[in-house]
């Protein structure tokens, strides 16, 4: 025990008593068993590192392999933009071309469609007008609200959007207002049939008219109907009397022509004749006049076999 230093330990367990020599190599065994830890620790997290890194340079690539078929997409689609646009361009110079040549004025503001339709009922009007028969136009004139239907001192309001004079709030005005006397007779501007006559709120006395081909009148503010509903009426029949009922600031009609829930503006039908027919035809554009005029030669053409089919019988 001589010139050697000793390391007693005591613990529940006894009494341990160590030499330098024997610590040293214990604590040096302890720091290579932590050395052996941390490098096995460290290599799995090296390991898992890679891993994560070759991911991370997959998707780089994988996303850069995207942005590259974007760029090509994104270019094949600007080219096709570009295309299209020179297409819509030069329709848009053809169909401003045939514009002027059946007399329409080119609206930029509105869609290519609308003037394209617009153009259609035009040209349409131009080969039609120059055929039209007596028998179509007499369809036409019957069948299709015009006319004034009230002999009246000024139109008060018009059709569109105005600053209303009770309410004071700005609205649509689905029709025109026409001075007239309390007790000026109304006449119906078309055929037809009545679907109402009795009274309906802001409107005072109120009367709905159906019409042949999708077209209604209406009236507003009547002192006394002429007609009840279901009643048959021609043009030019008396169906009503001027008044000052409802919600109203003086006597006067309040007139409307409408077409499948869409409500057009009367202003264009007032001048309806046999001369200016075709001028109406082409302004209106929520009216379908190609297939309506369809609709009128298939009924000559049925009028015609019915007109036949009878001569027949006769001579037989």
């Amino acid at each position: 025990m001589k010139n050697k230093f000793m390391i007693t330990i005591s613990d529940i367990h006894g009494v341990k008593q160590y030499t330098m020599h024997q610590f040293i190599k214990l604590f040096v065994m302890w720091i290579l068993a932590a050395i052996v830890l941390i490098i096995t620790i460290g290599t799995l997290v090296l390991y898992s590192l890679s891993d994560q890194v070759d991911e991370l340079n997959n998707l780089t690539q994988n996303l850069q392999d995207t942005k590259e078929q974007l760029a090509i997409q994104n270019g094949d689609l600007q080219n096709n933009i570009l295309r299209k646009s020179e297409t819509l361009n030069s329709m848009n110079e053809q169909l401003a071309e045939i514009e002027t040549i059946i007399g329409l004025e080119p609206n930029i503001e509105s869609s290519f469609y609308d003037r394209a339709n617009s153009a259609k009922i035009g040209t349409t009007l131009k080969v039609e007008k120059s055929r039209l028969t007596v028998a179509q136009l007499a369809i036409l004139n019957r069948s299709i609200p015009n006319g004034i239907p009230i002999t009246y001192k000024r139109i008060t309001d018009k059709f569109g959007y105005r600053i209303h004079p009770i309410t004071k709030k700005r609205h649509h005005h689905s029709g025109i207002d026409m001075s007239a006397k309390i007790g000026t007779p109304i006449y119906a501007p078309a055929d037809g049939v009545v679907e109402y006559a009795k009274r309906k709120g802001s409107y005072g006395n109120y009367l709905l008219i159906n019409h042949p081909f999708g077209f209604k009148t209406a009236y507003g503010h009547l002192e006394k109907f002429a007609v009840k509903s279901g009643d048959y009426i021609t043009k030019g029949d008396l169906i009503g009397y001027v008044g000052n009922t409802g919600r109203s600031t003086g006597a006067h009609l309040h007139y409307e022509i409408r077409y499948l829930h869409k409500w057009l503006n009367p202003d264009k039908f007032l001048t309806w004749s046999s001369q200016t027919y075709g001028d109406v035809i082409a302004n209106e554009r929520l009216v379908n006049w190609a297939k309506l005029m369809d609709q009128i030669e298939q009924r000559l053409q049925l009028q015609a076999l019915n007109n036949t089919n009878i001569k027949i019988a006769r001579i037989k």
